[in-house]
């Protein structure tokens, strides 16, 4: 019993010794903290004064105008911000400092672009197998935004376009050859599956909106393909070449950027930081 109390008079001294000697170090420190015994733990007391002891925080958002106003009242020397144009983001940070003089890195701001609801229903759409009234449905919803065409490229009514993707009806045919010889026989069957309307059928469509909040508008090229192979059609759209899209709009966003601090002390970069 002896021996748990001496350790445990030892702990207490080796606590308040550790403790004098903090508290000696602290009071040179610009921010006023105290040591306590408790595992020799630092606390700061920042929270008792009036005001904080320096300004840090967090500030996010998915408007580019709000972000660029934010950066530009807190640019100064140092300021850099960070741009993540493949995941449409960026991240300013006001204090982080230079190599002499690093500084906490703890007050920043963050931007995130939002897609827009029309881009959002664009995405979903993109490569999925439809029946003739979802992609009816579909297109009559965001009928606004769509531009239908025919084979031969002209313009076609958005109504018609629609009705022609409900009245699709598929025609099966078939054909046979049948050669007779002194030596032998042959046949051959051939059959074949067509997808019709009573109307005039769409080859192809445009989609234009703002892909993300801040952005420009943009064109989207559709690929209409009729699949035949079961007893209803499958209607499928596909964005053509959406990566090439992906990268215009993320030059875009760089861009915008980049302008919109060209005239304040905010340094951008390309990439992402850590601290």
């Amino acid at each position: 019993m002896s021996q748990v109390l001496d350790a445990s008079a030892i702990k207490e001294v080796r606590d308040m010794s550790f403790s004098t000697l903090l508290e000696e170090r602290l009071s040179s420190a610009d921010c006023p903290a105290v040591a306590l015994p408790e595992s020799v733990r630092i606390h700061s007391l920042e929270n008792l004064q009036d005001g904080r002891f320096r300004f840090r925080g967090k500030m996010e958002t998915a408007s580019i105008h709000d972000f660029c106003r934010y950066c530009k009242q807190y640019a100064g020397a140092g300021v850099r911000s960070f741009i993540n144009a493949d995941n449409m983001a960026a991240v300013t940070v006001f204090n982080l400092g230079t190599l002499d003089l690093p500084g906490h890195a703890d007050n920043t701001a963050v931007l995130k672009l939002k897609r827009t609801a029309p881009f959002q229903a664009l995405l979903n759409i993109n490569g999925a197998k439809n029946s003739q009234k979802d992609l009816a449905e579909w297109l009559e919803d965001w009928s606004e935004f769509l531009i239908a065409f025919t084979a031969d490229g002209e313009v076609l009514d958005i109504k018609k376009a629609i009705g022609g993707v409900r009245k699709i009806t598929i025609e099966a045919s078939s054909s046979a050859d049948h050669e007779d010889s002194d030596f032998g026989a042959k046949r051959s069957v051939m059959e074949s599956v067509e997808a019709k309307s009573k109307e005039v059928m769409p080859a192809a469509f445009e989609f234009k909106c703002v892909p993300y909040e801040g952005l420009g508008d943009r064109r989207f090229r559709l690929r209409y393909s009729v699949l035949t192979g079961g007893n209803a059609p499958v209607l499928v759209l596909r964005i053509v070449q959406l990566e090439t899209e992906e990268e215009h709009m993320a030059t875009e966003f760089r861009e915008l950027l980049e302008t919109n601090f060209t005239d304040v002390e905010v340094e951008t970069f390309i990439g992402e930081f850590k601290a």
